[in-house]
C-alpha cells in the first residue's frame, strides 16, 4: 500500500470547468498515459465533480495525466500511501461527495473499477475493490444515504409522501431558476409529467429539454393548473403570482418554493388545496442533514478499521509472496539433492519405487522442518514492519529485495 500514489483534483479545490477538462478525455485513454509513464498499475475515476488517478510503481507516471492541462497549482491534492487508499475509501463512501452519503458515486467508482481492470493487479486492485466494499458497507450498516438533503430533492419527497407515487402523476414547475433547476430533476426522476414554464419562454425550453419535460407560455399557467396534480412555484417576483382566483375548483398541491412567497396566505385555506412552503420543505433538509452527519461519524468508524484491515492483509501479502520465494528455492534444492542421491544409488540396482518415495517424503519433512521457524518469523516481522529482519532474511536467503521499507523504492 506504500507503493500507492494518486492525484485528487475535485470539487474541493479546483472549478468545474477544470475539472471537465479533464474528465472529458476518455478514462481509457488516461489509463494509456499512466501505463506508459511506467506505472506498474493505474485507476482512473472520472465524474462530473472529480478527477482522481491512482499509480503503483512509478509515482512520476502521474504527470503524464496533466500534461496539456490548464489547472492550476492549488487545484491538484497529492496523497500517497495509506492516505491515498483512505482517500478513495471515503469517496467510495459517499464522504468526499458534494452532498454527503449520495448513492451515485459508489456506482461510478464500481464503474471506474471496471473500465481499469486491465489495468489492476494485486496491489492496486485490492485497494479498489476495498473501497466498493467499504461504500456497501458504509450504507448497508448506516443511515448515510437516507432522506433528501438538497431543497430539490426533498420537495420531490415531500410531494411523493402526500401524492404517493409521482409515476404518471402531472406536474407544473413555474419558474426555471435555480431553485427550479433543483426541483425538476428529481420530480422527472420520480415519473412525474412535467410541464415548465418561466416568463422567459426560451429559459423554460431548457429546461424542459434537460428534464425531458414539454414548455408552456407563462401565460398559459391559469389554464393548466387545473389539469395537474401538483404545482411548484419558485419564481424570483417581489410579490405573489398565484391567488385564490387562481385555484378555484381544482383539487391540487402546491409546493410553494419562492421566497417571498408565491402564493398569497389565503390560498392554504381553500377546500381542495394543500399548500406546502420552503419552510416545510427545509424541516425534511434539516432532518436529512442531521440523520447524515450522524451516519457520517458511523463511515468514518468503518472506513478507519477497514482501512487497518488492508493493511494487516497486505502485510501478509509480502510476507507469503517472500515465503513462496523461499520454499520454491528451497524445494528446487531438495529436488536437485533428491536427483543427484538417486543417481549415486544407481551404481547399487537404484531405488524402488517405495524406497523413493520414502526419500521424498524424508527430504520434504525436512525442508519443511527447517523453514518452520524462519516462516514464522518472516509472518511476525511482516506484520510489525520489521524491516531490518526482512532484509536479512532476503539477503540469508538470496531473494530479491520485495520488503524494502516505505521510500526505499526507486
Amino acid at each position: 500500500m506504500e507503493d500507492v500514489h494518486a492525484l485528487v483534483i475535485s470539487h474541493k479545490r479546483a472549478p468545474v470547468e477544470q475539472i471537465q477538462e479533464l474528465t472529458q478525455r476518455p478514462a481509457a485513454d488516461m489509463l494509456s498515459r499512466l501505463e506508459e509513464g511506467g506505472a506498474t498499475e493505474a485507476f482512473v475515476l472520472h465524474t462530473c465533480n472529480r478527477a482522481e488517478y491512482y499509480v503503483t510503481g512509478a509515482p512520476r507516471a502521474l504527470e503524464r495525466v496533466l500534461e496539456d492541462a490548464n489547472l492550476s497549482s492549488d487545484a491538484v491534492r497529492r496523497v500517497d500511501g495509506p492516505k491515498a487508499a483512505e482517500h478513495l475509501m471515503r469517496v467510495s463512501a459517499g464522504l468526499e461527495s458534494m452532498v454527503t452519503g449520495e448513492d451515485e458515486i459508489l456506482g461510478q467508482v464500481s464503474s471506474a473499477q471496471d473500465e481499469s481492470l486491465d489495468y489492476l493487479k494485486n496491489g492496486l486492485g485490492t485497494v479498489v475493490e476495498k473501497a466498493v466494499r467499504v461504500g456497501k458497507r458504509v450504507r448497508s450498516e448506516t443511515r448515510i444515504n437516507e432522506g433528501s438533503p438538497s431543497m430539490g430533492t426533498a420537495a420531490a419527497e415531500l410531494a411523493s409522501q402526500h401524492l404517493g407515487s409521482l409515476e404518471g402523476k402531472r406536474a407544473i414547475v413555474i419558474g426555471a431558476g435555480e431553485m427550479g433547476k433543483l426541483v425538476a430533476q428529481p420530480l422527472a426522476d420520480r415519473g412525474a409529467d412535467l410541464l415548465i414554464t418561466n416568463r422567459t419562454y426560451e429559459s423554460a425550453k431548457e429546461l424542459a429539454d434537460r428534464v425531458d419535460a414539454s414548455a408552456i407560455c407563462f401565460d398559459a399557467i391559469s389554464t393548466k393548473i387545473g389539469t395537474v396534480d401538483l404545482v411548484v412555484s419558485a419564481t424570483d417576483a417581489p410579490h405573489p403570482i398565484l391567488d385564490e382566483s387562481a385555484f378555484e375548483g381544482v383539487e391540487v398541491t402546491v409546493l410553494d418554493l419562492a421566497n417571498p412567497r408565491d402564493v398569497t396566505a389565503g390560498v392554504d385555506e381553500m377546500e381542495g388545496i394543500t399548500v406546502f412552503d420552503i419552510d416545510d420543505i427545509g424541516e425534511i433538509v434539516d432532518s436529512a442533514v442531521t440523520t447524515r452527519r450522524e451516519a457520517a461519524k458511523e463511515a468514518e468508524g468503518i472506513v478507519a478499521e477497514e482501512l487497518s484491515r488492508l493493511k494487516q492483509e497486505l502485510k501478509e501479502r509480502r510476507a507469503e509472496a517472500m515465503l513462496s520465494n523461499i520454499y520454491a528455492q528451497a524445494e528446487r534444492l531438495r529436488e536437485a539433492e533428491v536427483q543427484r542421491a538417486a543417481s549415486r544409488m544407481k551404481a547399487n540396482g537404484g531405488l524402488t519405487e517405495h524406497e523413493q518415495e520414502i526419500l521424498e517424503d524424508m527430504s520434504s519433512a525436512l525442508v519443511n522442518k527447517l523453514l518452520s521457524t524462519p516462516t514464522q518469523s518472516i509472518k511476525e516481522a511482516a506484520v510489525s514492519e520489521d524491516y531490518e529482519t526482512l532484509q536479512a532474511v532476503a539477503e540469508v536467503f538470496e531473494l530479491s529485495s520485495q520488503m524494502e521499507p516505505p521510500g526505499e523504492r526507486p
